[in-house]
């Protein structure tokens, strides 16, 4: 069965899955630790069905196991090469056509296979994007989330944290790895910011295909805590998305009575810590964003919009 009819079951599960882990990471240490394996299984759930539902959408199968996804990222392919080099071209220049990003990273030309794939991951992993159409053809620029242009609040700083010791433990992850254990959606402002801080400042590398991790010498004779990869790999048919579905459900209502029996009250299906009083920011960003992306709001709006969000953080 396609995964998309199994939406209305899993978003409501995925929501208050993020605001109980979220929950459980702001427990005092000792008061966290009581709960760890309720919260720990919960954070897995959440980043099986995540890899499950990336691997549904997309042309290439993730990594499996560690040794797959260290094979990946020593043995890069030339459109994983010239994905970074696209976005690098990107953040020097204000817009381009794809026949100037090609001429500029050394493609054949807009039409080369392989530009077109690098294109492709550099777009799918949310660094460049469409921003107009003119008579030279569709132009492109990096997103905001690559336009160098570092977003420096406690909370960032934080979430940067968070992710660069996460990565220290794991070596290699995937962006659905890093949504899942910070309890954030993988779009969520606040992750992005951190991590393209993460990214700036070489704490963490990206690798494509939606992988992150440390600097290839560091990954050589490097030791993972545990084979994270295999743990979350997604399943061939429905019956694992089925399974995996149940897995999750059980374990946000596990984590969810632990809390409240830890004296930590633990958030509804509707709830969201982060919405209590005046509308988040950093959700606010990512609405606006939705917007803008959706032709709603016009790009002076956006930038107004943006700008207004930014002075509440």
């Amino acid at each position: 069965m396609p995964l998309v009819l199994y939406a209305a079951r899993a978003l409501p599960l995925m929501k208050r899955g993020y605001s109980l882990i979220r929950k459980w990471n702001s427990l005092p240490s000792e008061q966290r630790s009581e709960v760890q394996a309720q919260g720990r299984r919960a954070v897995l759930a959440i980043m099986a069905v995540k890899v499950a539902a990336t691997a549904e959408r997309s042309s290439g199968d993730p990594p499996a196991t560690w040794e797959a996804a260290l094979g990946r990222v020593l043995s890069p392919g030339p459109a994983e090469e010239m994905a970074k080099a696209v976005v690098s071209h990107l953040q020097k220049v204000s817009e381009a056509t794809a026949e100037e990003i090609a001429t500029a990273v050394g493609a054949v030309g807009a039409n080369d296979s392989t530009f077109k794939r690098a294109m492709s991951l550099a777009r799918d992993d949310g660094y460049i994007r469409r921003v107009g159409v003119t008579f030279r053809g569709i132009r492109w620029d990096t997103s905001e989330w690559a336009d160098m242009q570092l977003l420096d609040t406690p909370h960032v700083r934080q979430v940067e944290e968070q992710i660069v010791s996460f990565v220290e433990d794991f070596g290699l992850v995937s962006l659905d790895h890093v949504s899942g254990e910070l309890g954030l959606e993988d779009d969520a402002p606040e992750l992005r910011a951190a991590l393209e801080r993460a990214v700036s400042a070489a704490s963490v590398g990206w690798y494509c295909n939606g992988i992150y991790g440390l600097a290839p010498d560091r990954l050589q004779d490097f030791e993972p805590r545990h084979d994270l990869w295999a743990e979350t790999k997604p399943g061939g048919d429905d019956k694992d998305m089925r399974g995996a579905l149940e897995e999750l459900e059980s374990a946000v209502k596990d984590l969810a009575r632990a809390l409240k029996a830890d004296g930590s009250q633990a958030p509804s299906l509707d709830d969201d810590p982060r919405d209590e009083g005046d509308v988040d920011p950093y959700e606010g960003l990512r609405r606006v964003q939705e917007l803008h992306d959706a032709g709603v709001l016009t790009a002076d709006e956006f930038a107004a919009k943006k700008a207004e969000l930014l002075r509440k953080i």
